[in-house]
């Protein structure tokens, strides 16, 4: 009985798939970053077995699927990142509302801490570009690699920079009447209330262009950090390479 191939199309997105058996599954969209993963994993046991797998085989729809979902990973990153600063700068900037804060949850006195808690998104999303290092090893692995870590670089890169122009916009704009107007909103006209919030909102402002310029810092290294990871292990496995070859001959 003829042996069954099973290293056709290991589509994007979905299972190794034997020739002829099924239509490419180049098609499909990525649910999340771990199917991505998942798939660059299949790519990379694929070329560990030694298999000749041409440049081309993964389409222009492969690669795009995957730049898409490293910009759809990284938008999220960004807007989740967007929302704890909104959440942690008005505690770090004002000792009142730390201080109303501190009794339920402590560790807020802690600055390394509401930083750490900003940027959890990014440093775990970065852990996993990271991890990728691993699995680049071969033409087909490395293309998907790329295309991922590329969307996620552009997707970053527009988030970061439309965070900081946002912060430098407030800061400029912020006035002390626009500062009561809002707070006087949010207090749903409650003067009291309204009192503490303007208080809080102007104690944030001379924290907004500083913060503006360490979103970019924090944008800036989570975009970098994988390709140089990804850049050392290449090295690493360089250097092992020529000490065999070394070795042998």
């Amino acid at each position: 009985m003829a042996n069954k191939e099973t290293t056709g199309n290991p589509g994007i997105g979905g299972d190794i798939v034997p020739v002829g058996q099924s239509r490419s599954s180049t098609q499909s969209i990525f649910g999340n970053i771990i199917d991505a993963i998942s798939q660059i994993q299949q790519f990379a046991v694929i070329e560990r077995s030694g298999q000749d797998i041409p440049d081309d085989f993964l389409t222009i729809r492969g690669k795009l699927n995957f730049f898409n979902m490293g910009f759809g990973n990284g938008f999220i990153e960004g807007i989740i990142f967007a929302l704890l600063t909104a959440f942690t700068l008005p505690i770090m900037s004002d000792d009142g509302l730390k201080d109303w804060v501190e009794r339920y949850f402590p560790l807020v006195r802690s600055k390394l801490f509401l930083w750490s808690l900003t940027c959890s998104p990014i440093i775990i999303a970065g852990g996993l570009c990271c991890f990728l290092s691993k699995y680049r090893i071969g033409i087909l692995s490395k293309n998907a690699v790329d295309s991922l870590l590329i969307g996620r670089l552009f997707s970053l890169a527009v988030k970061g920079i439309l965070i900081f122009v946002a912060l430098i916009f407030a800061s400029n704009h912020l006035t002390p009447e626009l500062a009561w107007k809002a707070a006087y909103f949010l207090a749903l006209q409650k003067e009291p209330l309204a009192a503490t919030i303007y208080r809080i909102i102007w104690n944030v402002h001379p924290h907004l262009v500083p913060t503006a310029y360490r979103t970019l810092l924090v944008f800036f290294i989570a975009t970098m950090t994988p390709f140089f990871s990804i850049w050392l292990v290449s090295i690493y496995r360089k250097s092992r390479q020529k000490k065999a070859d070394l070795f042998w001959h």
